[in-house]
């Protein structure tokens, strides 16, 4: 029987992470991925003969620059490439286009608005602040929760920040963002119906959520903690797709001495007498080791590859409530020529809008439309829609210099639909109606595109093994953070099971591409067994 120190589950990136932290501490690790590939959700795939995109996780920001440093990523090949530009438009062709360039970005707002350019630039002031104060614990274990309910969670907040200091507005500002509603945020901020909706919009990518929604605002401080080159709050691409970013982990693992395999799924992990052995993988084979750090989702982690009979039953009850969705659907198109905007009917060649983060949204209302609608099992139609053409800025992803690619993420998309239909017979009219909404704005995509994937909520899960497709192994709303992910008893990377550890998405801090669940996870492995 094989025997490592510790075996990690999944090769995501947070699973490469801990994997490659343990090796560089001298442990013997084994990595176990159900795919042919490794990279989990960070993978660079052609998708379409001739045709290569970051096929699930798009953009890149939030990756820690500890964890870039520490395991020497550029050396192996990791090219951030900064995404400077911003489009966000609705079907009538207004539009607001921000770009490096304060000025034209004030005449931009000043279409729409007088005073709310000046009212975004203090806000994004507020948003930084409070960012900066989560950024500082995001490479931090959450303290155990206390019976102090919500200070414990301001509390753990604080920790470790001797001089960074909030004056009274900034810490009222910060309650707002953890327990008030976007809504009431947006209103306070803006005036414009456009701005309103450009704001709203940031609460989108990672959450499931209604602008009434009390809590739902901490979307907009997740994706405000990143960087990207050395440049704060940036968002950017990676130099060949972000298959690039788990490439390079791969290789750093593997010159630490990983084992990495491909096509091993794990069956089940193994307990005696209360304490993990080891796993079993659907082939049958059992490897042995004391230690086992699931990178999959809790759910899947405790319920599937455990099983419930191994968890105090409070525990066990506590994670099948435990709120995993996030409503999204990936498309990602193969297109014989550069996609024209009806807005923008004089540009030639490549422009500032097809270097941009592109979103597609009607209004703040369209927001909450969209999540009605996916809530009563409907697919949101239109659907909110961001939207990047990666080989506007990487040349690498088509073998025709003259080709491109593009990338859709649409919300709200239920798992589950109504009436009991089955999104695999669902998907094609979905499709249909994506690319309707969608030549709203590009008359022309019909004409150039060649070929599609689209993976729903559904594919999201089969292949990828995220429960219910959500692709932040949880939602992102307060009871389901720091001292609270995914459970009180296990937030501090460690489980109920000894020798059961979690180091994925599925604990602080969440989703996104960061590396820092897996970083915290192997420092308190690293401490538990050293």
């Amino acid at each position: 029987m094989t025997r490592f120190d510790t075996l990690v589950i999944g090769a995501g990136h947070n699973g490469l992470t801990t994997a490659a932290y343990l090796a560089r501490a001298g442990q013997r690790v084994c990595v176990l991925e159900r795919r042919g590939v490794v990279g989990g959700a960070a993978v660079t795939e052609e998708f379409h003969p001739g045709y290569r995109n970051s096929v699930f996780s798009y953009v890149v920001s939030l990756l820690r620059p500890e964890v870039v440093q520490d395991l020497e990523l550029e050396r192996h090949g990791y090219q951030p490439m900064l995404l400077e530009n911003a489009l966000y438009i609705d079907s009538t062709g207004d539009h607001l286009l921000l770009t490096a360039n304060e000025e034209d970005n004030r005449a931009q707002f000043g279409k729409f608005s007088a005073t709310d350019y000046d009212a975004y630039v203090a806000f994004e002031h507020t948003v930084e602040q409070v960012g900066e104060l989560l950024a500082k614990q995001w490479l931090q274990e959450p303290p155990k929760l206390g019976d102090q309910g919500v200070s414990d969670l301001i509390s753990s907040i604080k920790l470790g920040v001797d001089v960074f200091r909030l004056d009274a507005e900034s810490r009222w500002r910060l309650m707002q963002f953890f327990i008030g509603a976007p809504e009431t945020i947006i209103d306070r901020w803006f005036d414009s119906p456009k701005v309103k909706a450009m704001v709203a919009a940031h609460i989108m990518p990672a959450n499931y959520a209604p602008l009434s929604q009390p809590g739902a605002s901490l979307a907009m401080l997740h994706h405000a903690v990143g960087e990207v080159a050395g440049r704060k709050g940036a968002w950017g691409l990676v130099k060949g797709g972000m298959g690039s970013i788990t490439q390079a982990m791969a290789r750093s693992a593997s010159a630490y001495g990983v084992e990495i395999r491909t096509d091993a799924s794990v069956a089940q992990i193994n307990i005696e007498s209360g304490r993990v052995t080891g796993v079993t993988l659907e082939s049958g084979e059992v490897i042995a080791a004391p230690v086992v750090a699931a990178n999959t989702d809790p759910k899947r982690t405790f319920l599937k590859l455990l099983g419930a009979e191994h968890l105090p039953d409070a525990f066990a009850r506590d994670i099948k409530a435990f709120r995993q969705e996030s409503a999204s659907l990936r498309m990602n198109l193969a297109l014989k020529g550069l996609p024209e905007f009806a807005a923008f009917p004089s540009a030639s060649g490549v422009g500032d809008h097809h270097r941009a983060s592109i979103t597609f949204i009607e209004s703040a209302e369209h927001l909450n439309e969209a999540f009605q609608s996916a809530r009563s099992g409907r697919p949101a139609d239109p659907p909110i829609i961001e939207a990047i053409i990666p080989s506007a800025i990487d040349d690498t992803l088509t073998d025709d210099p003259e080709h491109h690619v593009m990338s859709l993420l649409c919300k709200y998309m239920p798992y589950s639909l109504a009436e009991g239909r089955s999104w695999d017979d669902c998907k094609p009219a979905v499709v249909s109606s994506i690319l309707d909404y969608v030549e709203t704005f590009i008359p022309d995509i019909r004409r150039l595109l060649v070929g599609y994937q689209c993976m729903t909520p559904l594919d999201l899960e089969r292949v990828l093994g995220m429960t219910r497709g959500d692709i932040c192994h949880g939602r992102l709303e307060p009871d389901q953070l720091f001292n609270m992910r995914p459970h009180p008893e296990a937030a501090q990377y460690a489980t109920p099971v000894p020798g059961l550890y979690l180091c994925g998405s599925g604990a602080h801090p969440g989703g996104g591409v960061t590396g820092a669940p897996g970083h915290n996870a192997a420092r308190r492995i690293l401490r538990d067994h050293s």
